[in-house]
């Protein structure tokens, strides 16, 4: 038996066919019509000056430009600052604006307006700063602007303090109640005013947004929805120099949300993880074909280095995990501060906990990424703990952190007590329905694609399974079969201990994401699991394999029970059963001279070696063992139980015949060896039997 991490949540069991679940999910979204809501486009976006500070914003900003103002916009280092950023610049400069920007340096300054670049800010003499992304938790850095005579725009989606800035422009998503949709990111924010600027812009730029929407993991409903579905038609003949040249040296064509997210999204992130975002804010804004040409290299190399990077720290991470632990909170100065992040993210999933993973600087101070499960709002837990923060932000599932090193211990005993005061604590998975094996197919698959639902969880049921294997030491991958008699691949990322815990036959329940797998250009459906369970109690057979000792390393120790050849009787083997009580029994090899001790038992090879013996009144053991053509332990057992029964004196090597009356009967059980190999040859068999007949022992032992 295999348990799942998470409790699963399931909303809906199979027998739908493939339209009746493309509605399904779609209702699962809140959506009930889901034709209208896939052609939700231009016509759907609503009226930017719905925003209540919107036309004082926008009088600002044209005055500032026919003062010939000089113009900051303050941006992030991730994709939706980024394009945040890159949006606003457009538009100012479309309306000949002296427009720049700033992305700050993730490792020197950290996120969001710091006093060191708001004295840049006052030594470089702007009149107008436009945070976008940003700015909803800097008061007292906007207070030091206003007070230099600078004026400030605050745009921003992110969760605020109490206390808001004073300033008299704040355009933001989630609390201004005149806006009829909260959810648009800060690329979202900035795209409303370059609309209420020129409503010809959002025709233009409309897949800027689109970037910063689906890499902010902003919920694809309503204007966002319409955002997407307009930038994904227009990517790919993008008005975007940088872009279309990003695409052509990927060879992408982007179809759908995964194309952005997974090949895109994250390259784009690279450069704010390893180096220097306002690389990327170039590549979104420059028309210099060779310019262009040198960030899509330098955001590439960015990228590789990430990747190199999240490898090297994810296995660190994994190995500072304690499983005990209710909040998972780990700290080392080897962690790269640029992909915390991510690692916060993996370990979350691979944990189903609260999860920080902190870089501990020389100076003993730390910055660390928060990543949290279910309803947990960790936005709001930190809260409670600031006076042990210097500076946190972020939102309710994804927190950064600065903070004094010598506090972490605090927080997470701090952060491990709340959790643990929480009732019902339990990480949930939830699962969109159970699918029926019969729409395991490609078709399928692309029929999800066509409504971008290739990242639903679904639940598969009774995959049986056929072979396992070990990828690079750590991933784990299954062959299972199918009710239908196909065969399917089921991909295990960050879990090698589970391709020792399963066995062929076993039913395997898994929930997983579908993807189409291309290898040499054969297209293949695939199972990406995010958990899984086996139902009932598991035989593992090592009997006949080399690689027990290196199994052994993931067996489940707590639930299981390795059975060796060193159990002396039925009863005794019995008793370990019930009392281990195991829902996984794993079957360890049996030494040769085990297997030997069979043939001590053995009527007829017992009955040739005393004829052999009585064929002459001395004989000796080698010349006895190569006619018997045994090994030289279980001649010796032979020996034993005929000396035990006065059929035979031995003495150094010589076996010496004792005379007995013709058609006297032995009795082999007067022999105490003999009763011994026979009580133990009991298990040997069982143990060398066929897994049904182990099972089925194990199964009654434990009633």
């Amino acid at each position: 038996m295999i348990l799942p991490k998470n409790k699963w949540v399931v909303q809906y069991e199979n027998n739908y066919n493939d339209s009746e679940i493309i509605e399904i999910l779609h209702k699962i979204k809140g959506i009930d019509d889901y034709i209208k809501y896939q052609n939700l486009g231009f016509k759907d976006f609503y009226d930017p000056y719905l925003f209540k500070n919107m036309d004082k914003v926008i009088k600002k900003i044209k005055l500032s430009i026919r003062n010939n103002e000089k113009i900051l916009i303050y941006g992030d280092y991730d994709v939706d600052g980024i394009t945040a950023t890159a949006i606003l610049y457009r538009a100012l400069k479309d309306k000949g604006a002296d427009v720049h920007f700033k992305v700050p340096n993730r490792f020197s300054e950290g996120y969001g307006l710091s006093l060191e670049a708001v004295d840049e800010i006052i030594q470089d003499e702007y009149n107008l700063v436009i945070t976008v992304d940003n700015g909803i938790t800097s008061v007292d850095e906007i207070d030091v602007l206003l007070k230099s005579g600078i004026s400030v725009i605050v745009t921003d989606h992110h969760e605020q303090k109490e206390e808001l800035p004073h300033s008299d422009y704040i355009i933001h998503s989630y609390i201004d109640s005149g806006y009829p949709f909260d959810g648009l990111c800060g690329a979202g924010v900035s795209f409303k005013i370059a609309e209420a600027l020129d409503s010809n812009f959002i025709r233009k730029y409309v897949d800027l947004v689109m970037l910063g929407t689906i890499a902010d993991m902003m919920p694809v409903i309503d204007e966002n929805k319409a955002i997407v579905n307009e930038g994904i038609k227009r990517i790919n003949n993008s008005n975007v120099l940088g872009l279309r040249m990003l695409l052509d040296e990927l060879g992408l064509s982007i179809k759908g949300i995964k194309d952005i997210s997974f090949n895109i999204a994250p390259k784009i992130n690279s450069l704010g993880r390893i180096g220097d975002a306002s690389v990327a804010i170039d590549l979104l804004i420059e028309d210099d074909v060779d310019k262009i040409r040198s960030d899509i290299k330098a955001l590439l190399d960015a990228d590789t280095l990430r990747k190199e990077l999240t490898i090297q720290n994810t296995d660190l991470a994994y190995k500072l995990i304690n499983d005990d632990d209710n909040v998972i909170l780990i700290y080392s100065p080897s962690f790269y501060e640029g992909v915390l992040g991510i690692i916060a993210q993996k370990v979350m999933k691979k944990t189903g906990k609260v999860t920080g993973v902190f870089n501990v600087n020389q100076d003993n101070y730390a910055r660390g990424s928060f990543r949290t499960i279910g309803d947990y709002n960790i936005l709001d837990m930190l809260a409670k703990n600031s006076d042990l923060l210097d500076k946190f932000g972020g939102h309710e599932k994804a927190c950064g952190v600065s903070m004094k090193a010598s506090n972490i211990k605090e927080l997470k005993e701090r952060l491990s007590k709340e959790v643990s005061q929480i009732i019902g604590y339990e990480s949930t998975l939830d699962i969109a329905l159970s699918l029926n094996h019969s729409l395991l197919t490609t078709s399928f698959m692309n029929e999800l694609a066509k409504y971008d639902m290739q990242d639903t969880t679904f639940l598969f049921k009774d995959l049986t399974v056929v072979s396992t294997a070990l990828l690079a030491e750590k991933h784990t991958k299954i062959k299972a079969k199918l009710s239908t008699g196909a065969f399917i691949s089921i991909m295990v990322f960050n879990d090698a201990k589970l391709s020792f815990n399963l066995t062929n036959g076993d039913l395997l329940d898994v929930a997983g994401e579908l993807n189409i797998n291309s290898f040499n250009g054969f297209e293949s459906l695939q199972i990406i699991a995010k958990d899984y369970k086996v139902a009932g109690v598991q035989i593992i057979d090592y009997r006949y394999r080399y690689d027990f000792n290196q199994a052994s390393n993931y067996f489940d120790k707590e639930n299981g029970l390795i059975l060796r050849d060193n159990i002396d009787t039925i009863s005794d083997l019995n008793l370990l059963i019930k009392e281990q009580d195991p829902s996984i029994v794993y079957l360890a090899p049996i030494d040769n001279n085990k297997l030997d001790a069979l043939r001590v038992t053995d009527n007829k090879l017992l009955r040739e070696a005393i004829y052999l013996i009585s064929l002459k009144y001395e004989t000796n053991e080698i010349m006895l063992q190569k006619e018997l053509k045994i090994s030289k332990y279980l001649l010796n057992n032979i020996l034993t139980i005929f000396e035990e029964l006065d059929l035979i004196t031995r003495n150094n090597g010589k076996i010496q015949n004792l005379p007995r009356e013709r058609g006297t009967k032995v009795n082999l059980e007067n022999s105490k060896t003999y009763q011994e190999f026979k009580e133990q040859n009991e298990v040997l068999s069982l143990m060398r039997s066929d897994i049904k007949t182990i099972k089925q022992y194990v199964l009654e032992a434990l009633e």
